[in-house]
């Protein structure tokens, strides 16, 4: 199956307008494309395909990552009006995002397949896509497997005990922090300061942290779960360079994984 070259859109590497904008955030390596749009389809991500020159907008999602066939197989639009429009057009743009990166690109043309004995769409697995990170820092995930914590002191009471929580994502900006117990509070705008971030190979930064935004989160066995999203107050400068010494060793060992 052959798919022709898509419209310019927004997020298309080859428009001359936007070309030089997102040039820094496109990612052209097969091996890395395949692995983000494998990890959209495991965590069976909500995508948008923006259709050019219309006003609909069409949610789906990934069924299938065929690197073999170069096809993305994606669920069927609710409605045939959809689907026919969809496949009747030069192409569609793909948008979803990751981990809080927008991941977008232009599809090319929609054609139809079947997905399991069911309907679906499948368009080309594209050549290059956009990766945009809407932070100002770069933020990486920890392992779930082998956890890395982050020690708080007690609030407000400091007889008690230090409040031991796991770490979500890190960035060179802030920290996104986890526990079970409830004594975090969900209070937004204070400060937690002396927080020990106990990173591998005997590494501990210690900074303050603003708690920017909260969360209470239900977990798969019934568990709930206080997220709270920091900014890092006067991080010392040795501080911010062990900081970001372990996120670019993180981001490496991802790419090599890939």
């Amino acid at each position: 199956m052959s798919f022709p070259v898509s419209q310019p859109s927004q997020h298309d590497l080859t428009h001359p307008d936007r070309a030089n904008a997102l040039a820094p955030y496109a990612v052209h390596s097969r091996a890395e494309i395949l692995f983000l749009l494998r990890a959209i389809h495991k965590r069976k991500l909500l995508v948008n395909l923006d259709l050019p020159r219309s006003r609909q907008i069409v949610v789906t999602s990934v069924l299938a990552v065929d690197a073999a066939r170069n096809l993305l197989i994606l669920d069927s639009a609710r409605g045939d009006a959809l689907n026919q429009e969809l496949m009747s057009g030069t192409g569609a743009e793909f948008i979803t995002q990751l981990d809080g990166v927008s991941i977008s690109f232009s599809s090319g043309p929609v054609a139809a397949c079947a997905y399991e004995n069911l309907p679906a769409l499948c368009i080309a697995i594209p050549p290059s896509l956009v990766r945009l990170q809407r932070r100002e820092h770069f933020r990486v995930a920890m392992p779930i497997a082998n956890p890395v914590r982050c020690i708080v002191p007690s609030q407000p009471d400091a007889t008690a005990e230090p409040i031991t929580t796991c770490i979500v994502d890190i960035s060179c900006g802030g920290v996104a922090i986890a526990e079970n117990s409830g004594r975090l509070g969900c209070d937004t705008g204070r400060t937690l300061p002396d927080c020990r971030l106990l990173l591998p190979e005997a590494v501990t930064v210690v900074t303050s942290l603003e708690v920017r935004n909260a969360a209470q989160i239900r977990l798969q066995n019934g568990v709930t779960q206080t997220r709270l999203g920091c900014r890092f107050l006067d991080l010392p400068n040795d501080m911010a360079a062990r900081l970001q010494r372990f996120v670019m060793d993180i981001e490496r060992a991802r790419r090599n994984s890939l």
